[in-house]
């Protein structure tokens, strides 16, 4: 399968790099991605035909949480340094994405609450109107 890093923050933002079963990520003129404004060997993300993994000597987060070395899925927000990436595997769905699609609350049940108060309501004024005697 092949996995890349999308660009989503300053000047590499929609830009898409494929990696290798070894990418190594940096300012180096030797990086195979290389990116301003990192350490010059910032991190290496491997792939053992079975899990990708990011290891970093630089400052970085996965999913806004601090790594040094961690296990990477499809859909992960990697940012290294200052700069972001989100993690694809072409064809497929990001986990995140098929759990928040699913954690996301119905509403219709605030409208059918609303429905149901607007008609006591009314069914409260009808009622008022015709059966209670004249005041005054």
């Amino acid at each position: 399968m092949q996995f890349r890093l999308k660009g989503a923050s300053g000047a590499i933002t929609g830009q898409a790099f494929p990696l290798a079963e070894s990418t190594s990520i940096g300012a180096s003129a030797d990086a195979q991605l290389q990116v301003a404004g990192l350490n010059d060997d910032h991190a290496l993300i491997v792939f053992d035909g079975e899990v990708l993994t990011l290891e970093a000597s630089g400052p970085a987060w996965i999913n806004g949480e601090p790594a040094t070395r961690q296990a990477l899925k499809s859909g992960d927000e990697i940012r290294l340094g200052e700069q972001r990436f989100v993690l694809q595997a072409p064809g497929l769905r990001p986990p995140s994405v098929l759990r928040e699609v699913q954690d996301k609350p119905s509403r219709s049940g605030l409208w059918w609450a609303v429905g149901v108060a607007g008609a006591a309501a009314a069914a409260a004024a009808a009622y008022w109107y015709w059966f209670m005697p004249p005041v005054g």
